[in-house]
């Protein structure tokens, strides 16, 4: 903005000097009249028909040069000069070289001018043509001077040509009294692709502004602003601009307005003021309900539209730098990768790149809404580059980071969300739950509920497909509860994963069914694999079973639910023993299948070894021990050792 502002601002002020000089082109043909008018031997003819207002002399090869301090100021020339009764000196072949510190600068011709010497009235008529050292030329037809209020008007439209710029209007008027110039009935400038519309300019060079009343527009390739009224305040009379104030609501647009690049702002009043870096520093603000701001141009959304009731940001001479909302922010976004989404907070910061918007920051009191989902925090971050959202919790403040979905809640101290990849990432103290899953069994009947868990990093991904928690995760659900370093949750499969100091605690219901069963049952091992949908958990490496009535130890241990998933068979495999802690009976072997509602353990081994607290044993390729009646069925060779009661 600054570079088309230095522009129309340079040639606005051009068009000024232009009929300024038009103006002392009237006061030096009304100076020259005076010094001229002793020449009384000169006889001049009577013209036939001049009854009215005949002609009292002709004067010819006028030229008279004003000087201060030896220094020419400007130098009049004409043709013709013929003088009448009435006061009126008609004048032909105006020209006026004017100067500048004795340095030759513009010159203004006209065709013809009327000089009053009574009124000092005057008048030119053309072309009227003003010639700058650098090229630029203005032009007009006609115009006059009213001496009473020192006042000059063309009568025409007037044109500036300078290089590739042009600049028209369709009036001008120059105050001397205010050293005010007016341009009206429509003034268009066009420089470079660059281009001012005003119906009305006004430019006053003892204040250093030039304001536009009834409104302007500037317009750059696809770029533009426009406002009802607006005002430009010069850093020194005819220098570039220092503050620029548009009011009465106005509109902007950035490159790329035909397509989805660009960015629109629209707002009650605009006020632009140039620092000491070249810059411009941007204040919007509104009293009615909106300022708004529309971005377009990014990989990660088609638009951002941005609404606030106080924007302020930073434009360099090559695009915007930054913006920054505050009193309260609204957003509408309509990401690449996902569905609208919309978010409030009390403040914003939107940074740009090469004159696009690259990243956004919400600030205090977030909420982000969309596809059904809604987040929370204290700061949220849009990475356009990355293609992610970023949301942070207040680590000042009990304030945290939450993602709200029909399925379930998430809170950490940061969330990280990637549309792009459908990707979520939770980190920092992570708790949350999730319905619709179950661990080790639903527990529907008992009123289990949602799954909850713990971790220090949760990750989320293919949209909601698999979740894997890590460092400390902890999932419980109803008196189900699960521990290890890491877990993994697959959606469509229905399949939970556990590796490293794995810990399983379940209601000892599971494997007993008896009214009277109570207690829990606990398992830990180093990793698990548990298949909702097929109805079978496998726990492996170094396995400790335990529950009200046994303990167990395997390398293995595999748990298959019914339809109602409750456990009906564990299978045990590599160095299997069992301990029934009622009897004190133990039971080594390398494989044991239990049947849970028979209350019966098959086991096979090399041998099998069942041994009492007496140290009676049986051992067996083969052996079946049925725990609710105590009974030992053994096949293939045996071997029976036993310690009669009284001989120990």
């Amino acid at each position: 903005m600054s570079a088309i502002a230095r522009k129309w601002i340079r040639y606005v002020t051009a068009i000024l000097i232009a009929v300024s000089i038009a103006a002392l082109v009237v006061i030096g043909v009304q100076r020259s009249r005076s010094m001229a008018r002793p020449a009384g031997d000169r006889t001049p003819p009577v013209a036939e028909g001049e009854v009215d207002d005949p002609a009292v002399g002709i004067y010819t090869g006028f030229e008279y040069v004003e000087s201060i301090a030896g220094k020419a100021i400007f130098a009049l020339r004409s043709l013709r000069t013929l003088g009448r009764s009435s006061g009126w000196h008609e004048i032909e072949g105006v020209q006026l070289q004017l100067y500048d510190a004795g340095v030759a600068g513009p010159v203004v011709t006209a065709a013809a001018a009327s000089f009053n010497v009574e009124t000092r009235d005057a008048e030119l008529r053309g072309p009227i043509h003003v010639s700058f050292p650098s090229g630029g030329t203005v032009t007009t037809q006609s115009g006059h001077f009213e001496a009473s209020s020192r006042r000059f008007v063309t009568d025409s439209e007037v044109v500036f040509m300078s290089g590739g710029t042009v600049a028209e209007a369709g009036q001008a008027m120059y105050l001397m009294n205010d050293d005010q110039l007016v341009l009206a009935d429509g003034a268009l400038l066009t420089s470079g692709g660059t281009t001012l519309q005003a119906d009305t300019i006004v430019y006053q060079r003892g204040r250093g502004t030039i304001e536009f009343p009834h409104g302007c527009k500037v317009v750059q390739g696809e770029a533009w602003i426009m406002a009802p009224s607006a005002t430009v305040e010069l850093a020194e009379p005819e220098g570039p601009p220092q503050r620029v104030t548009f009011r009465g609501g106005v509109k902007a647009r950035g490159p790329g307005g035909g397509g989805r690049d660009g960015s629109e702002l629209a707002a009650e009043t605009v006020v632009a003021e140039r620092d000491g870096h070249g810059n411009w520093q941007i204040d919007a603000s509104t009293t009615g309900d909106w300022v708004a701001v529309v971005l377009r141009g990014s990989d990660a959304f088609f638009e951002r539209r941005l609404r606030t009731r106080i924007l302020r940001g930073v434009l360099a001479p090559d695009g915007p730098l930054n913006l920054r909302a505050d009193d309260g922010v609204c957003l509408d976004e309509i990401p690449v990768d996902a569905d609208p989404r919309s978010a409030e907070a009390a403040a914003a910061r939107v940074w740009f790149k090469d004159g696009l918007a690259t990243d956004m920051q919400l600030e205090q009191q977030v909420v982000i809404r969309g596809e059904g989902i809604e987040a929370t925090g204290y700061r949220a971050r849009f990475s356009s580059i990355a293609g992610i959202t970023m949301l942070h919790g207040d680590p000042t403040a009990l304030e945290r980071a939450s993602v709200t979905s029909p399925r379930g809640h998430i809170t950490s101290d940061q969330i990280q969300i990637s549309d792009r990849d459908g990707r979520l990432e939770a980190r920092g103290k992570v708790q949350g739950s999730l319905s619709e899953v179950a661990i080790l069994g639903s527990e529907t009947g008992d009123g289990a509920g949602p799954l909850h868990f713990a971790a220090e990093l949760l990750e989320v991904t293919g949209s909601g497909a698999s979740y894997r928690l890590r460092d400390g995760a902890r999932l419980w659900q109803g008196k189900r509860l699960l521990t290890a370093d890491d877990v993994s949750y697959r959606e469509e499969a229905g399949v939970v994963e556990a590796s490293g100091h794995v810990r399983a605690t379940f209601p000892s219901s599971q494997v007993d069914r008896s009214e009277a069963a109570a207690g829990e049952v606990v398992i830990a091992a180093r990793s698990l694999t548990y298949e909702r949908f097929g109805g079978r958990a496998v726990f492996r490496g170094d396995v400790r079973y335990s529950d009200p009535d046994n303990v167990l130890s395997a390398t293995e241990l595999a748990a298959e639910f019914d339809e109602q998933d409750e456990i009906r068979k564990v299978e045990a495999t590599g160095d299997v023993e069992l301990r029934e802690l009622a009897t004190g009976r133990t039971m080594t072997a390398q494989h044991a299948i239990r049947d849970v509602e028979q209350g019966t353990v098959v086991a096979t081994g090399s041998p099998v070894r069942l041994e009492d607290a007496t140290g009676s044993a049986v051992s067996s390729s083969s052996l079946t021990w049925n725990q609710a009646d105590g009974s030992v069925t053994v096949a293939g060779g045996t071997e029976t050792i036993y310690y009669p009661e009284e001989g120990r």
